[in-house]
């Protein structure tokens, strides 16, 4: 996987047309070992959803290198917490994601709306011989495909109001449980045939973000 920088003087003095606001710039190549050491912690010990976004809040460094698992964010990366993509109004609430994350490559800029549940929820579970989403996943595939609608169905308020210049319909992620809940052969399947066929949804477990933080700091620290 390519992790090579472009300086960062040399990407804000050249600032390329389109790219989303510096406001909301994230270095995530400043990732520490110290930050994977404290995430790896907080992970396998199976941590709430709570304690994982007190932790992603304050090392966006971590969180911006979720989007790696997507192949971009590798010349720079961006970060909106709790970015309010519809305004509440009469009986329709609003919808606020935990996190809109965008990241730049050779094929421009890509969108993600990112859904956090707990390293101590599991993704699915199993009947017998059948494999199904748990209730938490459910629920978190459910808030991100309304995520992915309403930004395609908004772009003008998006663009104009909220100022997500370039923004287009996301990808939706759901970060939740650990890897070690695939060593369950039906499950591995299942979750493997879930991300083939609904490639606008991902399920991904906290387990795999640690793996792309751990790549990068070795490739750091080879240089």
């Amino acid at each position: 996987m390519n992790f090579l920088p472009a300086s960062k003087d040399e990407r804000f003095k050249k600032w390329p047309e389109g790219w989303p606001p510096k406001d909301y710039f994230v270095d995530q190549h400043k990732v520490s070992l110290a930050q994977y050491k404290e995430f790896e912690q907080l992970v396998y010990s199976r941590a709430s959803e709570t304690q994982i976004e007190s932790f992603l809040s304050r090392n966006k460094e971590v969180l911006a290198l979720t989007i790696f698992l997507f192949c971009t964010g590798h010349h720079a990366s961006w970060v909106y917490p709790k970015q309010q993509i519809r305004p509440a109004s009469g009986d329709v609430s609003g919808l606020i994601p935990d996190y809109v994350l965008a990241g730049a490559s050779s094929d421009g800029v890509s969108w993600f709306v990112l859904e956090l549940k707990g390293a101590d929820k599991d993704a699915f579970r199993t009947h017998g011989k059948r494999v199904c989403l748990s209730r938490e996943a459910n629920e978190g595939v459910c808030q991100l495909i309304n995520y992915i609608d309403v930004s395609s169905r908004s772009q003008a308020y998006l663009r104009d109001e909220l100022k997500l210049s370039g923004y287009r319909e996301p990808c939706g992620i759901l970060l939740i449980g650990i890897d070690e809940e695939s060593d369950d052969e039906q499950v591995c399947i299942f979750k493997g045939a879930w991300n083939r066929l609904n490639t606008q949804v991902q399920i991904r477990s906290y387990g795999a973000v640690l793996r792309i933080v751990k790549e990068k700091i070795d490739f750091k620290n080879k240089g």
